[in-house]
């Protein structure tokens, strides 16, 4: 059942009020194997695509899954499934070769056509759509540009183009015959394809913790499984030892749904190269009604400021706009951009291949997912693809030495930070207001409180990752790190992030 609900009462996606289901929700485990030939951790579409794949080849994967398949950033995504992304291809191109941006877009062409074609086979539905980068700003306009001559450097068919948005444009260009989808049906069409194939796919069962050594031993919260390859395909790497969490930094970004007439808004899958970026495309429930997504607002995770705020801003610049109604969904996504600006797809250095990772999609995981998928597989079936190659092959460069040397110093400078500012807050026997939460106590052993639906909750305010102290996030009642964006429920449940922890009840 459709289930419409303000987003003051409903913080889930669209995608996942049209199943009346529960994103968070940790199900009951089915039986975990206790051995797989190669272990996939998450079932996002990174996760699940490479299992297809496996299996499709002739291996014999397990899916695990610490909460249901495409409960992640998969399915808070806004689901854009183009080669169009916004400036991120200028961007890669100032830190890596030319070579390597076209190999990016090959990665993303592969995995856009094969996602596309699995989905056609499973009646899920595609809509076609026309890809808009545009700016409203002088400086957005030489952002346009600048991106025009990367995408076309890349080969990518794009031109300057005029939009279908009901406000001034200084420039556009546009790319055609990209899609949108809905990603949970995109998850779950992934999954029967695996249950058709006899994969096992468990879901809440998370996983804590790899050996150090073949044959790997998965750590689980429901115990160990032992396997001769792992992926983990969990945005970014829950092991430490993969240095990954040195490069990337965490972005959270919003996403409004609006229901609107369809006639009467944009059909176009438009971004601006502005600042605040502006997200927008349309979506069709299964009772026909039309809604305006509209996206943007991103900072990063556990700074910014009140995300509460950020919402509204977001709702705000949306009704200036369109004409629309109040929004009837209201959800966020969190992503990781890496200091070289290339996302980092294959096995782990030091481990003879066997155990992969896949992170650094920046906000463009729907054709890469797919893409990680081919390259991880060709890895493991010993068959590495050129285009794979070739993403590896600029490595890290004195540009991304220093910017990942800055990542630490700020990262070292908010550790400490967040605990003089934990200190500066004195205990009170007065809980915070509802939907609110604060930190207070000594720099040792900070305390974060916080009140929802009525409920004062009392855990530690110290990241079990690297020990970051944690920020409130008053639009979604969550407990955010802002070193590396591990996120956390008011009574210290594990969200998401590098964490394969809660946090300690107090």
């Amino acid at each position: 059942m459709w289930v419409v609900t303000s987003p003051r009462n409903d913080r889930r996606p669209l995608w996942w009020g049209a199943r009346a289901q529960d994103p968070t929700e940790i199900p009951e485990p089915a039986a975990l194997p206790e051995s797989a030939d190669v272990l996939v951790v998450g079932a996002g579409l990174t996760g699940l695509s490479t299992a297809v794949l496996l299996a499709r080849s002739g291996r014999s994967p397990v899916v695990i899954e610490a909460r249901r398949v495409g409960a992640g950033t998969s399915g808070h995504s806004s689901a854009k499934v183009s080669l169009l992304q916004g400036g991120l291809l200028s961007g890669m191109r100032r830190h890596a070769s030319a070579a390597t941006v076209r190999a990016y877009v090959e990665a993303n062409r592969v995995g856009q056509q094969w996602l596309l074609d699995l989905l056609a086979e499973r009646g899920v539905p595609v809509d076609v759509r026309d890809a808009i980068a545009y700016a409203v700003s002088q400086r957005g306009a030489a952002r346009v540009a600048s991106e025009h001559e990367a995408a076309v450097e890349a080969g990518l068919a794009v031109t300057e183009a005029g939009t279908d948005l009901p406000f001034p444009v200084r420039a556009a260009i546009m790319l055609p015959d990209q899609a949108q989808i809905d990603p949970v049906a995109a998850a779950q069409a992934l999954r029967d394809e695996l249950v058709e194939l006899g994969v096992p796919v468990v879901e809440g069962v998370r996983a804590t913790g790899v050996s150090l050594r073949r044959p790997w031993t998965v750590d689980t919260s429901v115990g160990g499984v032992s396997a001769q390859k792992v992926v983990l395909a969990t945005q970014i790497p829950i092991l430490d030892r993969s240095l990954h969490f040195a490069r990337v930094s965490a972005n959270r970004s919003y996403v409004l749904a609006y229901p609107a007439e369809l006639e009467a808004i944009p059909q176009s899958m438009s971004l601006s190269l502005d600042g605040p970026a502006r997200s927008l495309r349309t979506a069709t429930d299964p009772s026909g009604q039309t809604y305006l997504l509209v996206g943007g607002n991103g900072h990063p995770a556990g700074r910014g400021g009140s995300a509460a705020e950020h919402v509204a801003e977001l709702d705000r610049w949306a009704h200036q706009h369109f004409p629309i109604a109040e929004a009837a969904w209201s959800w966020s996504a969190q992503d990781y951009h890496l200091t070289t600006h290339v996302p980092s797809i294959g096995a782990i250095p030091g481990t003879d291949g066997s155990l992969l990772t896949a992170t650094g999609f920046d906000k463009w995981g729907m054709a890469l997912s797919a893409g990680a998928g081919h390259i991880l597989t060709a890895d493991i079936l010993g068959e590495p693809t050129a285009y794979a190659e070739q993403l590896r092959a600029d490595g890290i460069g004195l540009r991304d030495v220093g910017t990942t040397a800055a990542l630490g110093a700020a990262t070292a400078a908010r550790l400490t930070g967040g605990r003089v500012a934990a200190a500066a807050h004195r205990p009170s026997e007065t809980p915070p207001a509802e939907g609110q939460g604060r930190v207070e106590g000594s720099p040792a052993t900070p305390t974060a409180i916080s009140t929802v639906d009525g409920r004062a909750c009392r855990v530690t305010a110290v990241c079990p990752h690297l020990g970051g102290i944690l920020a409130w996030n008053d639009a979604e009642r969550t407990w955010d790190c802002p070193l590396h964006g591990s996120r956390f429920d008011p009574d210290g449940t594990l969200i998401e992030g590098p964490a394969t922890t809660g946090l300690e009840q107090r």
